[in-house]
Formats: structure tokens, sequence, C-alpha cells
């Protein structure tokens, strides 16, 4: 467990956190342990995607809340919660509707917290959706440039009124720009033909890992037969190199719930792959735990969108953006596509995976922390202790409104809420 941070001259400030999934919880923790002379208090919210005691270990590990009880509360007791611990913040570490219901909670105290929110990995593109459940906020952590200059412009377009802060992911350690500094096996095997890279030449890796990670995404690739190039792409490689290993480290146990729903599991196809005795399928091994723990000397990560490629990254371990899909705000992938870290499932098969370029790094999340963040939030701290924080009565209105479509769509059937709407939009 890291020891608890201190910075001489801040007020110590009490944050209170309610996350409802396994990627909430491990943002929560792990940015609540890295700032200094904070009182960090850590909920789980009864909901359908609660994590299992598993996803719970492996979301606190190497925080403050290592081997730590989290405790679960029903939504019926989140005033009561909030009144016990008094917070000065409430952190909304949840999906929209969770957050749009914690901070209505909070919101209607005469002694209200401030409030804020945030998302638990990369955040491009910026949804107006998610402003929209988070509107009573009075900051969002950022954790970019462009995601500033990006959720600045949405909350604007979204009539949310709050600041938005610049914070590095928490998960992120070095202290600036992160070298290739992975250990390496044999020589790499020879370039296969197919589409050419768009990897500068320099940054790519001169040998075959050791281990070959694929970290998942539960959005995308959407279809089937992509997720199986993925898998193909994998099984070549583990087949061409009977030294190295190939991984897939999933977020989820058969029947565990993630943050989003994956429709075409990535263990349902490696299943059909062995079933079908494709050549190296059964040499793909499905990972388990921490991602750190994959992340060793003589690794290297394949993705197509996910916030591990910038772990891979922090730690200097070779990464590649598979590009056989293209690059899009659609596939939650936009960001990377110049990064200099891009590659082809052909090159995932021979091993060859390089490394972002330094500019990119600089520009792209691997900004300095400079303590801004800790200073922002206890500025925040100190007006709500002053009762200086506006009231948003309107906002609150257009909360409940909100909330209230959203339960009433859980209840009601499909063929009532189609009638309602073509109604609505004849008028």
């Amino acid at each position: 467990m890291r020891p608890p941070r201190r910075s001489a001259g801040l007020d110590p400030i009490r944050i209170l956190s309610v996350s409802d999934s396994e990627s909430y919880l491990k943002w929560a923790t792990q940015l609540l342990s890295g700032l200094p002379d904070v009182e960090g208090r850590v909920f789980l919210i009864d909901n359908p995607i609660l994590p299992t005691a598993e996803q719970i270990a492996n979301a606190v590990a190497g925080t403050a809340w290592q081997h730590r009880e989290i405790p679960v509360i029903a939504r019926s007791d989140l005033a009561q919660v909030i009144a016990d611990h008094s917070p000065d913040i409430i952190l909304g570490a949840a999906t929209g509707p969770i957050v749009a219901q914690v901070f209505l909670t909070a919101h209607n105290r005469a002694d209200r917290p401030a409030l804020v929110s945030g998302l638990p990995g990369m955040g491009l593109p910026a949804s107006g959706k998610g402003m929209n459940y988070r509107r009573l906020m009075d900051a969002f952590i950022a954790h970019s440039f462009a995601e500033v200059t990006a959720y600045t412009e949405a909350s604007a377009e979204a009539q949310v009124p709050c600041e938005v802060l610049l914070g590095r992911l928490p998960m992120l350690r070095t202290e600036g720009i992160p070298q290739l500094t992975t250990s390496t096996i044999t020589e790499a095997a020879p370039p296969t033909s197919g589409p050419a890279s768009s990897r500068a030449p320099h940054a790519a890796s001169s040998a075959v890992p050791r281990t070959l990670v694929f970290a998942p995404q539960a959005k995308v690739p959407a279809e089937r037969a992509e997720r199986e190039a993925i898998i193909a792409a994998l099984a070549e490689f583990a087949d061409r190199n009977p030294e190295s290993t190939a991984v897939v480290k999933m977020r989820s146990r058969p029947g565990e719930f993630e943050t989003h729903h994956e429709q075409h599991s990535y263990f349902a196809i490696l299943a059909d792959f062995r079933t079908r005795r494709v050549p190296g399928a059964d040499r793909i091994e499905l990972g388990y735990g921490p991602l750190s723990e994959f992340l060793s000397p003589g690794s290297a990560l394949v993705t197509v969108s996910s916030t591990a490629a910038l772990e891979s990254i922090d730690r200097g371990v070779p990464t590649l953006l598979v590009s056989d899909f293209g690059f899009s705000a659609e596939l939650l992938n936009d960001v990377f596509a110049d990064s200099g870290a891009t590659g082809t499932l052909a090159e995932v098969a021979a091993g060859d995976i390089g490394f972002p370029e330094p500019e990119w790094l600089a520009e792209n999340y691997f900004h300095p922390d400079d303590g801004q963040l800790r200073r922002s939030l206890g500025l925040l701290a100190t007006r709500a202790r002053a009762a200086q924080l506006p009231n948003r009565r309107s906002a609150s209105l257009k909360q409940k409104r909100l909330l209230l479509r959203a339960e009433l769509r859980t209840v009601t059937p499909a063929p009532i809420i189609s009638a309602y709407r073509k109604l609505r939009y004849a008028r």
C-alpha cells in the first residue's frame, strides 16, 4: 500500500467518492491516493454492474485502499452517508445516471459539498449526454490539454456551467516523458506482406516480445469479424514464436459485469478458434488481475482503443494501436492516429511493436503534474465550507426530469414509449 502523500501549505480536504463499476473504482482510488492532504472515503453503490470481490481487489491494488473493505450502499442510503461524513467534495466516480442521483442528493443539502466528476480513462470524444447527467457538477476532471478543450466546448454546448480541471491520469507514474525501456528475447521475424504501418521507423521495437498482451475494449471494435481478426493475429504470433506467450488480458470473468456491455466476447471467440484447431489458438492465454502484473520487462501491449495503452506506454513497454479498423470518434481511438505507435494486425502477428513519438506524448496525457489539480480542489473545498457554491435550482429540476424519464424507460413497455414519441414529434 502506498503511503499517503503530504504537502506543506495545503489545508486537508474531505472527499467522499461514490463509484458503481470496476473501472470507476480504480480511477477514484488511484486519484485519491495520489492527492496530498486528502481524507478520502470510498463507497460503491449497489447497481446492476457492481464489481465482484475479485474485481474490487484488482481495482484497488497498489492504492491506499488495498486490503481494505469498500462499503456497498443502497441508493436510499446516499443522503445519510453524506450527512455522516460531511465531505467538502463529493467525487461522482460513476456512470452518468448514478452521478446524476448522487449529485442531486448532495445538491439539496443546506451545506452542500462541491460536486466533482470525471471519466476513468481517455475521455475523447467529449459527450454532451455525459455532461447532461453531470449538469449539477462544479468541476470536471479532464486528463489532457485536448480533453480540457473538448469538455470546455461540450459543457458550453450542453449549458452545463462547470470548471474543467486538468489532472494527469492517476495510473500514470512517470515524472516526465516515458522512454522505451523494456527488454526483449529474440530478433524480430521478417516483415509480413500487408498494409504499410504509419509508425515512424525509429519508434519500432527491434525484437519479438516475450509476452504479447492484447487489452480488449468492451465497445470497440463492434463487429465479430473484426474481433476474430485480432484473435487470428494473436494465434499467428503464438504459432510463429513458440518461445513467446500471447495473452488476452480480460477485464472480467464470464458472468461478471463491466462498465460497458460486450456483445461478442473474446472468451467465446477464442473458444471457437480452439474448437476449430486454428494453429496457435491453444497457446493464447486468458489473463486476469491488475494490468500492471502483465506489463513486465519483455512484454508488449496491443489494443484498438483502451486506457491500457497509456499504462503500457507509461512503463516504457512497446505499445501498438491497431490501425486495420481505422481511427475515429466512433472507435474511441482518434487521439492515437498521429501517435507514431499505430500498426497493422500483420505487424502484430510478426511481433513488430513500436512506441509513440515524444512530441505526441507531451501533448497527450503525459504533461507534467504541477499540483494544480489539488490546488483547484482545495479552492472548491474552501468555497463549499463558506457556502459560496452556486444554487442551481433550475438545473436541479432538469436533473430530476432526466432521471424520471430514465426510470420510466426501465419499467415502461417499449411499444408504449414508441407510441409516445410518435405523438410527441407529430405535434
